[in-house]
Order: C-alpha cells, then structure tokens, then sequence
C-alpha cells in the first residue's frame, strides 16, 4: 500500500501546521529568561504595550495552571522565579510578526538571583538549591513519585535477588560510569501552532504534534475545560522522535487567543527557541556494576541511572521508570538492583 502523503512532499504541496494561515490571524513571540535560576522580581510590559502593532503582552500570573503529561510540574509562562536559561515569562501578541519581535525587546524583566546547580548528581545533595519548592501542590499520576523537598521529580527501584551475594559470588566484574547530555530532537519543522479560543468557548487549533489525542486529554484537565469542547487538528507532522508528545504550546498559545479577543493567535519558535526554549532530550549519568561466572553467565547487576530532567520533568519521569524497569535487556539476571531518578536541574526543560 503506498504511503497516502509521499505525493504530496514529493511535490510540495503538504500541508504542516507552519502553513495554517487564519483570517484575522494574530502573531505571538516570546520573552525569555536570560538568567538560569532567579526570582521575577517585577514585569513592565508599558513600553511593549505602545509598539505599534501590538495588541497585548500576557506574563505567567494570568495564566495559574499547571501542565505536564505524568507530573504537573509547568507553568504556562514562569510564575514566580525562572528555572533556565530561554525559560520564557512572558508573550508578546501582535497583528504582524515583525511587530511581536519588537515587542518583546521592550518587555523589561527585574530578576533577583538565585544559586544554580547544573549537574543532576550534584542536585541530589542535601544542600543543592531547590528547583521546585512547590512539589507536594503538584498533580501526579500515581506511578510516580517525587519526593518533596528535594530536586528527585520521580524515583522508581528494580529489585530481585540479593545483588550484593550475586556480586560476591561472581568471577569477573565489569563496573564503569557513562553519560549523556542534554540533546535538541533536532527535527526539521519547528514547533508550530495556531489557535483561536471562540467566543461560544471552543477551542480549535492546528498544531504539529505526535500526540493530538493526549494533547486535547491534557489541555481539557489542566484548563479546566470541558474535552467536547477542544478540537485538535494534526496536519503532517515535519519530525518529532519524542519531542512532541504530550502537551506543549498549545495551552498557552489558545489563552493568548482569548486573551486578543478571541482572534487566532500563530506561535512559530526561531531554531534559537527550539534550542533553548522548547523541551529537549533528557541528560543521563549511569553507574553500572555487573558480575558473571566463568562460563559467561550474569549474576549479578547493580546500577543507578540518574536522569537530569532539567526545569521541567515532563516526559523524563516515565522515562526514568522504564529505564530502571527494563535495565537488565535482554539478559535474565537472577540478581539485580538498579535505582532510577529523574533530577531537576538548571538547565532545558526535557521530554521524551
């Protein structure tokens, strides 16, 4: 069976939400953090209000929900403080693009300071500074725990045997330390959207998306909006490997519709922005113990994988979990221990 779309990349005639172009159609860009852990100590959004063009300039305390697929853990624009560097505090909404970026030039943003900690190892000590004070108000599905008071956004435990006498009584061990970085997705098409929040209270946006289903799930429950009245629609979807799962702009993008009066409202984020804004893939710090017999046989497997979930836990909760759960392969291991944390940090926010 041919593949329904190739005729239309082939010949260019696709459709992506990049493309979707309303009557009436507003733009909107983003102000965001230049600082990677501080307090917002005041938003003057006067001068932006004046640039021609502009319609409005909304900040993180008129929209007070919270979003996230597995752990409520996002603002809709940071309330409060900001947690990295691209964090974005406030949208700009305009009648041209040109006119939304000169915008937020003029968004003036009065930061306090606050300590940083950019290792996930090192934000599981007593005295890193907290990413998340608010952790116990958080809504969490109830495979995952967090632990209040601290930066671990989720923990999950794989126990069988005794790992220890498995060790003991093995002939060779193998025993090392890994790591990854934080990585963009690096898809081609950008994250992309329009949504216009009608007057009668439906919602309708195009937005590219892996996950139109759990995005129109997750708007209805963390808005507090009836689901029969959102409709998303997923045009071709230009790349997304895990970034675009769940819920994204989307939210944001259809209150600031509202907030214009109900006028469709386009958010497209610059390659910068995808980098520096916009969920990315998990860092990862693994410490590994394995032990086998002569005969090639393992005994024993120990290990801790310590995800660095960045400002934003998001996806990286339930990919903690599978990790830990799934850390023996494909090997039957009579003996096994692995802890899996997912770390706040100061840096990206991540996804799957």
């Amino acid at each position: 069976m041919p593949q329904y779309d190739s005729f239309l990349k082939v010949t260019g005639t696709a459709t992506y939400a990049f493309d979707v172009e309303l009557p009436g159609m507003l733009h909107a860009k983003l102000v965001t953090s230049p600082q990677a852990h501080a307090k917002i100590v005041k938003i003057d959004t006067s001068k932006a209000e004046k640039v021609p063009g502009v319609v409005a300039v909304a900040t993180g305390r008129e929209f007070p929900y919270r979003l996230g697929i597995y752990v409520g853990d996002r603002d809709v624009l940071a309330v409060d403080k900001v947690r990295w560097v691209g964090h974005p505090v406030a949208a700009v909404i305009a009648e041209t693009l040109e006119a939304a970026e000169r915008g937020i030039d003029q968004v003036e943003v009065e930061y306090e300071s606050l300590p940083t900690v950019f290792d996930a190892v090192e934000a599981l000590r007593p005295d890193a500074p907290i990413i998340h004070e608010k952790m116990k108000e958080y809504r969490v599905s109830p495979a995952f725990k967090p632990i209040p008071g601290t930066n671990i956004a989720n923990q999950f435990k794989l126990v069988r045997g005794d790992v220890e006498q498995g060790l003991n009584e093995s002939d060779v061990i193998v025993e090392g330390e890994f790591g990854i970085p934080h990585v963009s997705h690096g898809f081609m098409e950008l994250q992309s959207m329009v949504a216009h929040y009608k007057k009668d209270g439906n919602i309708e946006i195009w937005t590219s998306t892996q996950s139109p289903f759990s995005t129109r799930y997750l708007m209805a429950l963390s808005l507090g909006i009836p689901i029969d009245k959102i409709v998303i629609k997923a045009p071709l979807c230009g790349g997304g490997f895990g970034g675009k799962v769940g819920i994204g702009w989307e939210p944001l993008v259809a209150l600031l519709s509202k907030r214009a009066g109900c006028r469709p409202v386009k958010l497209v984020l610059s390659r910068k922005e995808q980098f520096s804004s916009a969920p990315v893939r998990e860092g990862f710090h693994a410490s590994v113990r394995a032990g086998s017999n002569k005969d090639g046989k393992m005994l024993a497997y120990k290990a801790r994988f310590v995800m660095d979930a960045g400002g934003y836990a998001d996806y990286t909760v339930n990919v903690c979990r599978a990790a830990g759960y799934s850390s023996e392969g494909c090997y039957e291991v009579p003996n096994i221990f692995c802890a899996s944390l997912a770390v706040y940090t100061n840096k990206g926010a991540t996804s799957a």
